[in-house]
């Protein structure tokens, strides 16, 4: 007597499918899972007897043995337990033969037999969508209303072991589940309008927006500089369908449900580490803000080599860690937005204040800014305060979030029409969508040479220009982009890297 289904396992934020196969043989009575299971999976025979147990079911007293292939892929997580059981019960016949044999089953049981939710529900699905021998696939009820709309592959949520059973028997379907769907506003970001003042550097922001650029602002306490982040996910557009899929599927292997519906926004705390920022087993903060914003606010307060370690990610786009059993790449293609003062006090070039900071506390706290780092931002902001009066008295106010957000989306789709967006540009890509003509040129050329720019920072310096282009909808990058360009990437880098 055996059986055959499916199952996954994960491998950072991808699904590997797993085939369970059961038999019941003579000897002595016992249940063993051999396959390189984890802890949690060998533990798994307790809560599949008690839970077929208060099913109505009993295993015989005889030999029972799950095999979890390929044997050499470590299998890890509650969510076997409900393929084990069924297996069991397919291996005993108390459920038809080859009733399962097209199946993906995820799902943890409880002592009493019902189905909890599991850890990277969406990676599986994927594969089940993929995968050629899966039609259909049985997971949990409780997460089944916090997807995002699939198609390709016959979902079965169920609530229970006795309705999986039930299904199994007499392909009675529980009812279905409605998946969620993604609003097209962030719920939580302040209107641009609330911003007082700072016009340089709320241009800063649109440009940041449209072209997926990472955006350094530099100013004293109270200034706006978080204000002027938390704007910036209500300027990114929604997400498309594979973005949905792809953000789900890396909040469902961080236990995030319905993570899906907009753009991510991370903002962690100063004490992060370079492994919390980065990931190990599990991922990092760099890679939950994919397709969104990564908010390092007093960034300059990070540990040294937690800012260097973002140096890589920020070129590559994705986070490659390798350890002693675990070799995986997750994605973290994301805007990073960072805030921080002048200087330790905050005061330094600030009209009418004194600041406190002696030149060896300046030199440390400005020392963790490295070059390298600084080249990786294509746009660098100073702020001032806004002052009392200005504050008061100012009437006009300005663009909303909705009306930058319009540019912002006519932007990305002219990006996108050239097959990706700005920020992420190479050298032979980037030169042939620049059209300028020679003299804007070698304009561009003697500015560059007179401030000696690396040629990271030149080519970071045309991709702002032509995202400044897009904005206003020229197929040319002419002087005046190329101008205001300039005063966004340059505004504070001198200062910074002294």
């Amino acid at each position: 007597m055996h059986s055959h289904l499916f199952s996954s396992t994960l491998v950072g934020v991808e699904a590997r499918l797993v085939t369970v196969e059961s038999v019941v043989t003579s000897g002595l009575p016992g249940l063993t899972v051999v396959g390189l299971p984890d802890a949690a999976v060998s533990e798994a025979g307790a809560r599949v007897r008690s839970a077929l147990k208060l099913s109505g079911v009993t295993l015989p007293p005889r030999r029972m043995v799950v095999n979890l292939s390929p044997a050499d892929l470590r299998k890890s997580g509650g969510g076997f337990d409900l393929a084990l059981a069924l297996g069991l019960l397919e291996a005993i016949e108390e459920l038809p033969s080859g009733c399962l044999a097209d199946t993906l089953v995820l799902g943890e049981l409880s002592l009493h037999g019902q189905v909890r939710g599991v850890r990277g529900l969406v990676p599986s699905l994927a594969l089940a969508t993929e995968h050629p021998a899966v039609r259909r696939i049985l997971l949990p009820r409780e997460q089944a209303a916090t997807l995002p709309p699939w198609e390709g592959v016959d979902i079965v949520p169920v609530e229970s072991l006795a309705e999986a059973m039930e299904f199994c028997r007499n392909g009675v379907r529980p009812e279905p589940v409605s998946p969620a769907r993604p609003e097209q506003a962030y719920p939580h970001a302040p209107d641009l309008r609330d911003v007082k003042g700072q016009a340089l550097a709320k241009l800063a922001l649109e440009v940041s927006a449209a072209g997926g650029h990472h955006l350094a602002l530099m100013g004293p306490p109270g200034c706006g500089k978080s204000l002027l982040a938390s704007c910036l996910p209500g300027l990114l557009p929604p997400l498309t369908e594979k973005e949905q899929r792809e953000v789900a599927a890396i909040a469902s292997v961080c236990r995030q449900e319905g993570g899906f519906t907009h753009r991510p926004f991370r903002a962690p705390g100063v004490s992060l580490s370079a492994v919390a920022l980065l990931g190990g087993y599990h991922p990092g903060e760099v890679t939950r803000a994919h397709h969104g914003v990564l908010f390092l606010d007093e960034f300059l307060e990070f540990r040294k080599d937690t800012l260097e370690s973002l140096r890589l990610v920020l070129e590559e786009g994705e986070v490659k860690v390798a350890r002693a059993r675990l070799q995986v790449a997750y994605p973290a293609r994301f805007t990073l937005v960072c805030a921080m003062n002048p200087c330790p006090c905050g005061m330094s070039g600030v009209p009418g204040e004194e600041c406190t900071c002696s030149h060896a506390q300046l030199n440390r706290y400005r020392s963790k800014l490295s070059g390298p780092l600084l080249d990786r931002f294509d746009l660098m902001v100073g702020l001032q305060r806004v002052s009392i009066s200005e504050f008061a008295e100012t009437t006009h106010q300005g663009e909303s979030t909705a009306e930058v957000a319009d540019r912002v989306r006519r932007a990305r789709e002219i990006q996108l029409a050239r097959g990706t967006l700005n920020s992420q540009l190479r050298t032979g890509k980037l030169f042939a969508t620049l059209g300028w003509n020679d003299a804007d040129r070698r304009l561009a050329h003697s500015l560059a040479e007179r401030v000696r720019l690396s040629l990271r920072a030149f080519e970071k310096w045309l991709r702002v220009s032509r995202t400044l282009a897009d904005l206003e909808g020229e197929t040319s990058v002419e002087r005046r982009h190329l101008l205001t360009a300039r005063s966004i990437r340059w505004a504070e880098q001198n200062q910074l890297a002294a």
